[in-house]
């Protein structure tokens, strides 16, 4: 079954090229890239092979379009603004976190068949990394503001790095946490108590 992101797509929008960048997300997260035929992304489509080719050119196209599309918007801006108004940075840093790891598991799939395409074809994915680098970004001049103020100790941007890694760790392998798997919460607020115990300022 197709995803319903697009199901309130501006009048106008191509239909059919959503269709199709939609079935190329489920079938890439299914099979993977090298997979994946675009004979059945145009079945999955409910087009024709050639439909495929006429928006996206080529396979390799149809890949970059596609994390391209899904890739989103950044969400730390507009939520670091938010963040400042509570009151320590124990909790500006878990609201962080919880919401970095619901975007993360929201875009799981594609961060899988990032990944992987790296190995092959490291340019072709440079598209799906650009929202997260420039969370990254963002996150190090919140930081850096706290360094600024005496709250935090050390380099921002290498926060900013082990800070997000932290997450990405909790989100991407979460198997090998398969019998014990910590709720997202409290995994959360460990993540944030082990950042803190290493960065806060005595």
């Amino acid at each position: 079954m197709l995803r319903t992101d697009e199901a309130s797509a501006k009048p106008g929008v191509d239909q059919t090229r959503l269709r199709i960048l939609a079935a190329a997300r489920e079938l890439y997260a299914e099979k993977g890239t090298r997979g994946t035929t675009t004979r059945e992304v145009a079945d999955r489509a409910g087009v024709n092979e050639a439909t495929v080719f006429r928006h996206f050119g080529t396979k390799g196209q149809l890949l970059l379009a596609m994390l391209e599309h899904y890739s989103g918007e950044a969400v730390l801006p507009a939520l670091l603004e938010e963040v400042r108004t509570l009151p320590t940075i124990d909790e500006q840093l878990l609201r962080i976190g919880l919401t970095v790891v619901a975007a993360m598991r929201e875009r799981e799939d594609l961060i899988k068949v990032t990944m992987a395409e790296e190995v092959s074809n490291p340019a072709g994915s440079t598209c799906a990394w650009r929202t997260p680098l420039a969370a990254r970004l963002r996150l190090a001049d919140y930081l850096r503001a706290k360094i600024e103020a005496g709250v935090l100790r050390g380099d921002a941007d290498t926060l900013a790095r082990l800070f997000l890694s932290l997450f990405f760790a909790y989100v991407m392998a979460r198997k090998l946490w398969a019998d014990s798997e910590m709720p997202v919460e409290r995994a959360a607020r460990t993540i944030v108590e082990l950042f803190l115990n290493g960065a806060r300022v005595n």
